[in-house]
C-alpha cells in the first residue's frame, strides 16, 4: 500500500534537518513527501529540504508549497496533493524512529474491511539513540517540555480520575460497537481515542471528505482532536504500539500568553460542542475542566507569560455557558465571534 506524507510547517529552519532525514531513512518510503511552507523566508526552507532529499538519495517525489499560515489550512492544501491511499501527518519537529511508516502501513494494509479510518504513533518520552548531541545541541528542548515528560504520566492519572478531559468522557460508539479484530494484537495496535497531531495518519478517501476545521484558527489548537472525532463517528482510530515517535517541540511560542489560554478552553469547548449532544457527558464536564485549568494557570502565573494564559483562559470560561446553548449549525460562526471578542 502506498502512501504520502504532509508537513506543514512555519519558521522551523532548525526542526527540520532532525525530523525529515528520518522520514526518508525508513524501510518503507513515501510516494510523495508534500511540505506545505508558511515560513517567512520560504526560499531558505525550500533549499534546506532539497539539500536534505539529495542527501537521502531516496526516490521520493518532493512538493514543496507556499501557503499562507494556518496549521488546518496548510494541512487541507496538503491533501489537495496527495494520491496514495494513505496520508500521514507528522508535525516537523516530530522524530521518527525505525519502522514508524512499517508499522502504520501493516494496520491498514490487514483491514481487509476498512473498519480503520486513522492510525496513530505511539509517544516516546526519549529520542532517538544518537540523535541529538548534547555537547552541542543545535537545537534546545523548552524546559517545561522536559518536565511534562517526568510528569506527564502521573498527571494523566490524576487528571482522569478528577478532572477527566471531555475529549476522552464518553467511549465513542464505533469503538463499542465493533470487536476487535484477532490480527490486531499480532500487529501490536490498540483502539484508541482522539489522536495528537503529531501522531496522524488517515485513510486519504475519509480525511479529504472531512477535512481540517479552518474555524480553529491560524494556530487551530485541537484541530486534531476535531477530526479524530468526525472519523470515529463511523470508524476506529487505531494506535501502534511499534511506532514509536519522539515529539521535540521547538522552543518558541507561536502565540501569545492570552491566546494561548483562550485557546485551551474556547476551542475545546467548540469541538466538544460540535461532536457531542446537549445533555451528554463530555458537554457537562466541560466547565469543570475548564476551571482545573485555569487553577493550573494560576499555578504557573509567576511570569508574564504566565499571567497572560490566566487572562486568556479567564476571559474564554466566560463564554463557554455562550457555545454550550449555541444550535450546532450556528457553532463554526459563534465561535468566530467569541475568539475575537476574548482577543480584543
Amino acid at each position: 500500500m502506498e502512501f504520502d506524507i504532509v508537513v506543514a510547517t512555519r519558521n522551523r529552519q532548525l526542526a527540520l534537518p532532525l525530523s525529515v532525514p528520518l522520514m526518508l531513512s525508513q524501510n518503507r518510503l513515501p510516494r510523495r513527501f508534500i511540505v506545505v511552507d508558511a515560513s517567512d523566508n520560504h526560499m531558505e526552507v525550500r533549499a534546506i529540504l532539497e539539500r536534505i532529499i539529495s542527501d537521502s538519495n531516496v526516490n521520493v517525489d518532493l512538493q514543496i508549497i507556499n501557503s499562507a499560515a494556518g496549521s488546518s489550512l496548510q494541512r487541507n492544501i496538503g491533501l489537495k496533493y496527495v494520491q496514495s491511499p494513505v496520508v500521514l501527518f507528522p508535525d516537523d519537529d516530530a522524530l521518527w524512529f525505525d519502522n514508524v511508516a512499517e508499522s502504520l502501513l501493516r494496520i491498514y494494509e490487514n483491514d481487509k474491511d476498512n473498519t480503520i479510518g486513522a492510525v496513530c504513533a505511539t509517544e516516546s518520552i526519549v529520542p532517538p539513540e544518537g540523535l541529538i548531541d548534547n555537547k552541542q545541541p543545535k537545537y534546545h528542548m523548552e524546559f517545561r517540555d522536559r518536565i511534562q515528560h517526568l510528569i506527564g504520566n502521573f498527571e494523566r492519572v490524576f487528571e482522569d480520575r478528577l478532572f477527566p478531559d471531555p475529549f476522552f468522557i464518553d467511549n465513542y460508539p464505533a469503538i463499542k460497537e465493533k470487536d476487535l479484530q484477532n490480527w490486531l494484537s499480532n500487529e501490536d495496535g490498540v483502539l484508541s481515542g482522539p489522536m495528537t497531531g503529531f501522531r496522524m495518519s488517515f485513510r486519504t478517501d475519509i480525511i479529504k471528505r472531512l477535512k481540517f476545521d479552518e474555524a480553529l484558527g491560524r494556530y487551530a489548537l485541537f484541530e486534531d482532536r476535531d477530526a479524530s472525532l468526525n472519523v470515529l463517528h463511523d470508524y476506529l482510530i487505531v494506535r501502534a504500539k511499534k511506532a514509536k515517535v519522539f515529539h521535540y517541540r521547538v522552543p518558541e511560542k507561536r502565540v501569545d500568553g492570552i491566546e494561548w489560554g483562550m485557546m485551551h478552553v474556547l476551542n475545546r469547548a467548540y469541538v466538544i460542542c460540535k461532536h457531542h449532544e446537549p445533555g451528554s457527558l463530555a458537554r457537562r464536564q466541560l466547565k469543570k475542566y475548564s476551571y482545573y485549568k485555569l487553577v493550573r494557570y494560576l499555578m504557573q502565573a509567576q511570569t508574564h507569560y504566565g499571567f497572560q494564559r490566566v487572562v486568556g483562559a479567564w476571559r474564554a470560561l466566560s463564554k463557554v455557558s455562550v457555545l454550550l446553548d449555541t444550535p450546532k449549525e450556528e457553532l463554526s460562526q459563534k465561535y468566530e465571534e467569541l475568539r475575537s471578542a476574548c482577543l480584543k
